[in-house]
């Protein structure tokens, strides 16, 4: 793993606020019943993850990636939720 050194440190949060503008400009081009339906995507991904990192005997979440996990698990199954009822036709 390659570490930043400290002068290359403002240059890599610069494009790290880009991509992070970038991301919330795509969320809202997109609107919110593709938004609900990438949950539904993302939500069996986690077993992947679970799966990693019950391996690497590391620890599951943070506080953050648990309130991101929650409102991932939230639009999943109101987009799960859509799909049957037929509200959310893709």
């Amino acid at each position: 793993m390659k570490l930043t050194k400290p002068n290359e440190r403002g240059r890599d949060q610069l494009f790290a606020w880009i991509a992070v503008i970038y991301t919330i400009f795509m969320f809202i081009a997109a609107g919110l019943k593709y938004v609900v339906l990438m949950t539904v995507l993302f939500a069996p991904g986690t077993i992947l993850y679970f799966w990693a990192r019950r391996e690497q005997n590391a620890r599951l979440f943070n506080p953050i990636e648990l309130g991101i996990f929650a409102v991932t698990l939230i639009g999943a199954a109101i987009g799960l939720y859509g799909l049957v009822t037929g509200l959310i036709t893709p």
